[in-house]
């Protein structure tokens, strides 16, 4: 039986690295050449997906176009968005779009991102509703791609994991000083 509402941990903060908040902004970004090995390997991972739905759950999934798919919007037009009851793959990007939200979210949040990330456009990063939240604290570094955040090692014990050592100390100003790294 599930715990009731009032029984379970208070949330107290929330952690972001590269998050996708315009899936529309992504999937434009995945479309440009230079993003072509991006996209195939989404795409084949979408495929290969598809393909052990359909061995656990034979007949609910029309595989006849996927041998077709070539982009993640082809994909999310045929599959994705008439699976979820979106109109289209650009309602889905509309409606599910974190972007829409962000000014909802009432407890800290850290975001990390960079503006070199090659489908996660940093424009997105810009919009007032992120800024005008005092509740989400935004990194933009230049450097990172996507989910790339390393630094040199600074001494014994740094690991060069620099995202992971902020979302440490975030915890720490949000939860208090007991949380700790548990890596060696």
């Amino acid at each position: 039986m599930p715990l009731p509402p009032s029984a379970l941990p208070t949330l107290t903060g929330v952690c972001a690295i590269s998050p996708v908040l315009d899936l529309e902004a992504c999937v434009r970004a995945l479309e440009r050449g230079s993003n072509f090995i991006y996209q195939w390997n989404f795409v084949r991972n979408l495929k290969s997906r598809m393909r052990r739905k359909d061995g656990h759950f034979r007949g609910v999934f029309d595989l006849s176009r996927l041998d077709g798919i070539r982009t993640v919007r082809q994909f999310d037009a045929a599959y994705t968005a008439p699976c979820f009851g979106f109109a289209s793959a650009e309602d889905y990007y509309h409606r599910a779009a974190a972007l829409r939200v962000i000014d909802r979210i009432d407890v800290p949040a850290l975001i990390i991102t960079a503006e070199d990330d090659p489908f996660v456009p940093a424009e997105s990063f810009r919009d007032p509703a992120i800024a005008d939240n005092p509740n989400v604290t935004l990194v933009v570094t230049s450097h990172g791609g996507h989910c790339g955040f390393l630094a040199e090692r600074n001494g014994a014990g740094d690991d060069g994991y620099w995202a992971e050592r902020q979302i440490v100390e975030f915890a720490k100003r949000v939860t208090g000083p007991d949380v700790s790294s548990t890596g060696s």
